[in-house]
């Protein structure tokens, strides 16, 4: 599973055309065979799935490249964990109540994100 794709997926996939996001879909989430996903979709040709698969992963990249919304998303939640981590850390040397006031918007901000 690519999860670079699903991402852009869960991001982007109301964006797509609804073959083109639902053969991303079942490749992706439900990892599928072309055969597969070709019978899932109303026994359409595996040629055609491979297309709707190409051109929908095309255009979330291409999405992605312009917008930067899974990038954006990405940096900012690592940035979070750093800070977690640092209050963490102070936390050891002593219980200050600014501190836990700060892990609570903190984490109010990670399930934003």
């Amino acid at each position: 599973m690519n999860i670079d794709f699903v991402v852009l997926l869960d991001i982007y996939g109301g964006i797509l055309s609804k073959g083109q996001r639902e053969a991303l879909d079942l490749r992706y989430n439900a990892d599928l065979t072309l055969s597969e996903i070709a019978e899932e979709m109303g026994g359409i040709s595996r040629q055609s799935v491979n297309d709707f698969i190409k051109k929908g992963e095309k255009r979330l990249l291409e999405l992605e490249r312009v917008l930067g919304t899974a990038e954006r998303h990405k940096s900012v939640t690592a940035k979070l964990a750093e800070i977690k981590g640092m209050v963490a850390e102070i936390k050891k040397g002593g219980n200050d109540g600014r501190l836990a006031e700060l892990e609570k918007a903190l984490n109010s901000i990670e399930d934003m994100v």
